[in-house]
């Protein structure tokens, strides 16, 4: 069966304006060479998704260079494609939408125009290798009007930040929504994924626009756990978490381990696709030293590296030391510097022998294009 497939491209649940001063959520750079949209869209396509709306608010121009016209994903094809949809309301002239009932309100023509009869919709807040097209068939199967991804391992969820969670009963049925502060032990944590179809979806729209309805979550969802059959589909497959620049550090250094690459860009027929950049390979000094780091093409290191991601046209100066540290691209590492659990963003330059530490759960963040 067809699915339409729409991303929301904004985070409004996460702590993470550092990184998102000049760029989207679903544009942060990940991983040493992908951006989080990479996974969403690699995952909807692996997945039999051959429509894809992404839903933008501001700061979407990175975004739109990086994805395009989803050639890179095989989606810029006469009939099917990926579209960045427009960030007003069609109904509400030039106001910004601000939550995902919202967003799917001021996009109704697009959903209504597509002829997919199943609507996948997610926001970009957990990375991870996801089979879509298994979470229909559940839906399908278990004859539910909404099917929700959730997980019971969501790795670097942060601490003391709201996290909606699901109550199920022994058949996977959801009972009940709560949300908390802190995540509650063994607990099914939401990922805000939905699968529903497009035309119970058309309807809930145009209901909710007649009477006024601003939550996706307290005025759709919640209601329908009365009347209405919401299953779970709980993944075992890894997410990493992304909701603030601790756990945008912690998720980036997890890659480290060989079991979360394999789990995330080893699955058969599902791989993560994303823009090719053209670079020279990875330079090392006759002095320089790497361990059990990520260092992408066009790089050069000519100090010592360690526990780290490092993104294109990094250059590590000699004697420069980076350990447990996320630099993305084109940034500069002076000679004697020392950097341990530090997030660069793009085109910063630390001078020589600067000293710059955080901590795991509070990284040194430098914005981007800063000089230190």
């Amino acid at each position: 069966m067809k699915m339409l497939g729409l991303v929301f491209a904004d985070e409004h649940s996460s702590d993470i304006s550092d990184l998102t001063t000049k760029r989207i959520f679903a544009a942060i750079p990940f991983g040493a060479r992908y951006r989080i949209i990479d996974f969403f869209i690699s995952n909807m396509t692996n997945s039999g998704v051959r429509n894809i709306g992404v839903i933008a608010t501001t700061k979407y121009e990175s975004l739109m260079g990086h994805v395009r016209y989803g050639g890179e994903w095989d989606l810029h094809r006469r009939k099917t494609g990926l579209t960045v949809l427009p960030p007003f309301s069609f109904y509400n002239g030039n106001v910004r939408y601000e939550n995902i009932l919202e967003a799917l309100q001021a996009n109704v023509n697009y959903i209504r125009e597509n002829s997919e009869p199943y609507v996948l919709f997610t926001c970009c807040n957990a990375i991870g290798n996801i089979d879509y097209s298994a979470m229909l068939q559940q839906h399908i199967e278990s004859g539910a009007r909404f099917t929700c991804l959730c997980t019971k391992n969501p790795v670097n969820k942060t601490e003391g930040m709201s996290t909606t969670e699901y109550v199920l009963n022994k058949d996977g049925r959801i009972e009940d929504i709560i949300i908390h502060n802190d995540r509650t032990p063994d607990s099914y944590v939401a990922t805000s994924t939905y699968i529903m179809s497009r035309e119970d979806l058309l309807d809930i729209i145009a209901d909710s626009i007649d009477k006024q309805k601003m939550s996706f979550r307290k005025d759709v969802l919640l209601p329908a756990l009365k009347d209405s059959k919401v299953m779970a589909y709980v993944t075992d497959e890894t997410l990493l978490f992304v909701d603030s620049v601790a756990s945008y550090l912690k998720s980036n250094l997890d890659l480290l381990d060989a079991d979360v690459r394999h789990e995330l860009f080893s699955q058969e027929l599902r791989p993560i696709i994303t823009r090719a950049g053209n670079s020279s390979p990875a330079f090392y000094g006759a002095d320089s030293k790497s361990t059990n780091s990520i260092i992408a093409a066009g790089s050069t290191i000519e100090g010592t590296v360690r526990n780290s991601v490092i993104f294109r046209g990094v250059h590590i100066k000699k004697g420069a030391v980076v350990e447990n540290c996320v630099i993305n691209q084109n940034c500069t590492i002076g000679e004697g510097a020392v950097l341990n659990y530090a997030v660069l963003d793009k085109n910063v330059v630390i001078n020589d022998k600067r000293l710059l530490s955080g901590y795991v759960t509070h990284p040194f963040y430098v914005k981007k294009s800063s000089v230190i």
